[in-house]
């Protein structure tokens, strides 16, 4: 028997946003090793009869009328019955750079109606004999946050490195879990703060703008990672507190700016009653704006993103939210700077994942490098940092669109942000 139930508030606005190409969700695995087309079908069909929501395709029902934008909507509703397989595409190319393309392809292209799952695949490879592929995944933000991505991507390769052992394990969930707000407590407004308008990078000349989100990918190996976080607890702030602070530093001495603002995706699983379960597999995230005076003491500036990001959890969360419709007061702050700031919203936007669970070795296989992305192109802020923890470092994926930042710039201020991460202590 399938099931139906309807997507909840958060959900319903990701997935709205992904219908206009706004926070598409990519994941690309980069895997050395004999990976052939059938054993990736093989892993994409066990991950369905494992989350729920993989094996959901999402249809329209009834009419809904508020008084902001879009005004009507038709009510969507995951349902399970009739939902075919994963899509996957395979990608023959002989340039070793060409899975950059597929993935900035993925990231323009939202996932259309159908009897689908919100989820597609693409096999990217120089040749059938390539002992190198690229596995990129394009999901609807509405079904998968970065806790979910890596969850995927773990055990997509736990299945490549022993099928018969996967095919024995249970799944957490055999019906579709709750939206967000079934078992989140109302979001805190217990402070006094109204809206924040959001801070914008100064506008640069670009001579050649595109319309593509790309990708840069770094990586802290795992001794700077253990004296990064030493130098973090001695200086009692988190590794979030950190990795914004550094980015920040960098934006203040290429922009010469005094304060920004930030935006940071957070976890809300374990605030649920009852808590869910941590293998849960959908999107259960809010996006919370935050700001920041910016100066020399890097410890300071990271203390002061972990403090107001807890405190604006704690009291103001429902102000502090950016997730959820504009009303007439935000679009009368924001569209001026939205339009004449080429759709950009705030200059950073900060995703510290936490600990992945990913390993390099898995069987005959090696995950070379993970790379994780949200489309930036119909709107969004300059920067977008996704830090990851995998086998005692730490993964980094800074987004941008070339729509709005050259690759030197968005290269400059990466590399300025790691350098400063490299040698905090």
């Amino acid at each position: 028997m399938g099931e139906t139930r309807e997507l909840g508030e958060q959900e319903w606005l990701l997935h709205f946003l992904h219908r206009i190409g706004g926070l598409i969700a990519v994941q690309a695995l980069h895997v050395r090793g004999p990976l052939d087309p059938d054993r990736v079908r093989e892993a994409l069909h066990w991950l369905q009869t494992q989350h729920p929501i993989l094996r959901a395709h999402i249809e329209y029902g009834r009419l809904v009328f508020i008084n902001l934008p879009p005004f009507v909507y038709r009510q969507p509703s995951f349902v399970t019955d009739g939902t075919t397989e994963i899509p996957l595409a395979i990608v023959d190319n002989p340039d070793p750079e060409h899975w950059r393309t597929v993935l900035a392809r993925e990231l323009s292209k939202p996932i259309k109606r159908g009897k689908h799952p919100r989820l597609r695949v693409t096999l990217v490879r120089q040749s059938p004999e390539s002992d190198l592929t690229h596995i990129v995944i394009c999901a609807d933000h509405a079904t998968l946050d970065a806790q979910s991505g890596n969850m995927l991507g773990r055990q997509f390769m736990e299945f490549l490195a022993d099928p018969a052992a996967m095919l024995a394990s249970k799944p957490v969930h055999t019906t579709l879990p709750p939206p967000l707000e079934a078992g989140l407590p109302a979001k805190p407004d217990s402070g006094t703060r109204g809206y924040m308008p959001a801070i914008r990078l100064p506008n640069r000349p670009l001579p050649n703008p595109k319309m593509q989100t790309r990708i840069l990918s770094r990586r802290l190996e795992a001794d700077t990672t253990v004296a990064l976080k030493a130098a973090i607890k001695a200086n009692r702030t988190t590794l979030h507190g950190a990795v914004t602070a550094a980015f920040l530093s960098a934006l203040r001495a290429r922009y010469e700016l005094d304060e920004m603002t930030v935006l940071t995706t957070i976890d809300l699983r374990r605030l649920m009653k009852p808590a869910l379960h941590a293998e849960t597999y959908g999107c259960y995230i809010d996006i919370l704006r935050t700001k920041h005076a910016l100066g020399d003491d890097f410890w300071a500036m990271a203390r002061d993103a972990s403090f107001r990001l807890i405190t604006s959890l704690a009291k103001d969360q429902k102000a502090a939210s950016i997730l959820k419709l504009f009303n007439w007061e935000v679009y009368g702050v924001e569209m001026k700077g939205i339009r004449t700031h080429r759709r950009r919203i705030d200059g950073l936007a900060i995703t510290t994942a936490g600990e992945s669970g990913l390993r390099r070795h898995y069987g005959q296989f090696e995950l070379v490098d993970v790379s994780m992305a949200v489309s930036l192109d119909t709107f969004g802020p300059s920067l977008f940092a996704i830090a990851s923890e995998r086998e005692g470092g730490i993964d980094l994926s800074i987004g941008y669109t070339a729509f709005a930042m050259s690759d030197e710039e968005a290269t400059a201020i990466t590399e300025a942000a790691l350098v400063i991460l490299e040698a905090a202590r």
